[in-house]
């Protein structure tokens, strides 16, 4: 693949573009700012993370100061695909920083990482797990995809915007992108990093309510489940309009940040009036259900109808309630019920807490993300960095389904 490193301006100078040439064929990518240019197109992208209203959301209330690029593709003037890239300061130290818990390891760890600051170019969502940093039309191949992706990012860090660039980060994927491309530069430019699974539930059509799933589990399993629904059997469970959530969005957001201060690594902090911004943008494919004790709210999930997908997004809960009555684990089965009764196929869990999302029945898949540095000569040190640097990714598959239930998945 040749690219021709010269920025090809349009007549009105409002946009970048530069032709890349592969396998005979040329290619135009073109680079915008936001998902409200006429040149965004969420045209044949089949899920919610796709569409510019969620995009619009994203950028009404960035995440610490993120911000959003956006790449059209098109061959011979018809559309090809849409890439979508994040960039945002990071310092692994503040990631890190709730892992220590006394241990002296990681301490050194963290105190290291705290003098690291740098600017990261995402492809791909980092608030979610999944591939949603692109959408390509019909018959555009893996191969093609890929090679389209990597020659964007080489011609986006030519450019002055992107000069500042530390870390380019490109996720998620169910298979190798480069599987097809062995002999390419980009194999050995991009290292693969481990990432928690994505954890994913297949629902039967067979359940059709928590009675259901609960009959396929077994026994200490199901003891477990029901056990948790009676600690919280006095709490009352609400779902919120866009008004309701807004009235209490900055106590929903101190729950939410309960949890993060809870994560032993996390890249971005949540923006005040996202979960009103959604809720407006999406009515009922975004939902949200409080948790109330006494009529105080001490608990909070949230889900996307994502067509065949229920979609679990972010949540918030003090820690010391939690275990007091498993409202994580109630969260979980109510999502379970809900994907049931509405004919969801799966119900995505995404990552962190894999073990107790495991022992609900979810399985772990492997999703793949890789990294590079935009110096040749500092890449080497990527690999070594992040396996210094990275949380603890160990957890033990559970089987929590009886074996009629199993034959039956």
């Amino acid at each position: 693949m040749s690219m021709e490193m010269q920025d090809l301006h349009t007549k009105t100078d409002q946009y970048r573009s530069i032709s890349l040439d592969i396998e005979g064929q040329t290619y135009r990518a073109t680079l915008f700012s936001t998902c409200h240019d006429p040149l965004f197109s969420d045209v044949g992208c089949s899920s919610i993370f796709q569409q510019r209203a969620y995009h619009a959301v994203l950028e009404a209330t960035p995440p610490g100061q993120m911000s959003f690029w956006y790449v059209r593709l098109e061959h011979e003037d018809h559309l090809v695909g849409l890439l979508s890239f994040q960039v945002k300061n990071f310092n692994p130290g503040e990631s890190l920083k709730n892992q220590i818990n006394g241990n002296l390891v990681r301490a050194a760890r963290y105190k290291a990482a705290s003098l690291i600051n740098l600017s990261v170019l995402c492809l791909g969502n980092t608030l979610v797990t999944g591939d949603y940093g692109f959408c390509f039309q019909p018959g555009v191949s893996d191969k093609l995809q890929t090679e389209l992706m990597m020659g964007t990012i080489d011609w986006m860090l030519t450019l002055k915007d992107f000069k500042h660039i530390g870390l380019v980060f490109v996720k998620d994927f169910f298979h190798d992108i480069f599987r097809d491309l062995p002999e390419s530069p980009h194999c050995k430019t991009y290292h693969k990093i481990d990432t928690q699974p994505n954890m994913i539930m297949e629902i039967p059509d067979t359940w059709g309510n928590l009675d259901g799933y609960l009959a396929s589990l077994k026994s200490k399993y199901r003891v477990r489940a029901k056990k948790a629904l009676k600690e919280a059997s006095h709490i009352e469970r609400v779902e919120l309009n866009a008004d309701e959530i807004e009235a209490i969005e900055g106590h929903l957001h101190q729950l939410y940040l309960k949890v993060v201060e809870d994560v032993g690594f996390n890249l971005f902090i949540l923006a005040k009036g996202y979960f009103t911004q959604l809720k407006r943008a999406f009515g009922d494919k975004f939902r949200l259900w409080v948790y109330k004790d006494k009529g105080e709210v001490i608990s909070f999930f949230t889900v996307f109808e994502d067509g065949d997908t229920l979609d679990a997004h972010f949540l918030g809960y003090d820690p010391e309630i939690n275990h007091q009555y498993k409202l994580y684990m109630n969260m979980l089965l109510t999502m379970i019920d809900m994907a049931a009764r509405k004919g969801f196929s799966e119900l995505q869990l995404s990552r962190t807490a894999t073990e107790i999302k495991s022992s609900v029945g979810a399985e772990g898949v492997e999703m793949w993300a890789y990294m590079r540095h935009p110096k040749r000569s500092l890449n080497w040190l990527i690999p070594k960095a992040y396996n210094f640097f990275k949380p603890d990714l160990e957890w033990v598959p559970r089987d929590p389904f009886n074996e009629a239930a199993s034959a039956g998945t």
